[in-house]
């Protein structure tokens, strides 16, 4: 399947003019049922063509491949039309806003904040979501974390509290700093003067909010996922993790990035398979 997906990332290359950024999505040793090409077209739209029945197809006839790929290639650019296009969706693939990018760093905030291994440090964190509105910015998960009656399980409050490293892309594609540190080096946000001023003033924070060009998000997406890659490939052939690669600061950089650039219907569901 490995080989087949270059194969096929090769032939947009070739037959799709304006594509870029194209990279190919797989599972190698879990569900290939996933494997996929992806790629941006000239207007910004991002394009997926399902690899897994254009693969057992050429396996069952490969001396046809090409004509197989070509015409898999082909249904993707070229969709029938469904009678009723009120009932058609079109799953489109849109980087978020800096407004959006601004509020899901205060849903994280306040996420992390109660997370915090105080019980009241962490109510001061719920009382701030409550007077500032955060509420509004949770994905259904974070809410009832965040405002649990009872001090959640430890394991919720574990995997919580890793969302830190998912607030750092975010306040990287804000500006607050000029690089992603390394990979296996966790990092302190509440130092970070963005994140300071989030705190005190989140609607001015909003609405001063301006992100990176959506390029350079999307580069550091593909770093992040290629990294994710060598992490899972570790982990599957039980194999150490990569020097300089921490499993869970990756796992979370990578979740947030993804979402940055579109991906995943919401916060709750953001696909990451490599």
């Amino acid at each position: 399947m490995a080989a087949f997906s270059r194969h096929c990332a090769d032939v947009v290359k070739h037959h799709v003019p304006d594509a870029t950024s194209v990279r190919t999505r797989a599972i190698w040793y879990g569900d290939q049922t996933r494997s996929r090409v992806v790629w941006t077209d000239a207007s910004g739209r991002k394009w997926q063509w399902p690899l897994y029945f254009a693969f057992n197809a050429c396996l069952r006839k490969p001396a046809e491949r090409d004509a197989i790929v070509l015409r898999s290639l082909q249904a993707v650019l070229n969709p029938p039309q469904p009678q009723d296009e009120d009932d058609a969706e079109e799953e489109l693939w849109v980087p978020r806003t800096a407004e959006q990018v601004a509020q899901r760093l205060l849903a994280l905030i306040a996420v992390v904040w109660r997370a915090n291994a105080s019980e009241e440090i962490a109510q001061q964190g719920i009382a701030w979501a409550r007077e500032h509105g955060i509420d509004a910015f949770l994905s259904p998960q974070e809410l009832r974390f965040v405002f649990n009656a009872q001090r959640p399980p430890q394991q919720d409050l574990v995997n919580f509290g890793w969302r830190a490293e998912a607030m750092l892309p975010m306040a990287w594609a804000l500006g607050a700093i000029p690089t992603l540190p390394p990979s296996h080096r966790r990092a302190d946000i509440w130092k970070i003067p963005l994140v300071q001023q989030a705190r005190q003033s989140p609607a001015d924070f909003i609405a001063s909010a301006s992100l990176r060009p959506d390029g350079e998000v999307s580069d550091e997406e593909h770093r992040l996922l290629d990294e994710h890659w060598h992490v899972r490939d570790a982990q599957l052939r039980r194999q150490p993790i990569p020097s300089g690669l921490d499993a869970g600061i990756v796992l979370e950089r990578r979740y947030a990035l993804s979402w940055m650039v579109g991906y995943g219907k919401n916060w709750d569901e953001v696909p990451t398979d490599t």
